[in-house]
């Protein structure tokens, strides 16, 4: 009988679903990360930081966001609500990031006030 595998990360598919959606296989990412080109070494690294088998530190963690074109937030967010909220304020100009910011504490002191 085949050891229990670990439950994937909420880190480990949103790298996956990042890789996925630049249409890189797990050796390519991890060629590009490792800067190696040796499919032996680099996709299984790739595969156990998407099933969670390993945290990648926060070196590559940032390494990997830099290639995959994210912010690394994104893969640190404690909730998908709040990665797609820094996916969303990370496309936006500066300036639209500031009246973001504003509208949000807005709202965060409209909830204060309500409870």
């Amino acid at each position: 009988m085949p050891a229990p595998q670990p439950t994937p990360t909420a880190l480990g598919h949103r790298l996956r679903a990042a890789r996925v959606a630049k249409g890189w296989t797990q050796a390519q990412l991890g060629e590009m990360l490792m800067g190696v080109d040796d499919s032996n070494t680099t996709a299984p690294r790739i595969s156990r930081y998407e099933r969670g088998m390993h945290k990648p530190d926060l070196e590559t963690i940032e390494k990997l966001a830099e290639l995959l074109e994210l912010p690394a937030a994104y893969f640190l967010a404690a909730s998908d609500v709040v990665a797609e909220a820094i996916l969303v304020l990370s496309q936006l100009n500066p300036k639209r990031q500031k009246e973001a910011l504003q509208l949000l504490r807005k709202l965060s002191d409209r909830n204060d006030s309500s409870e």
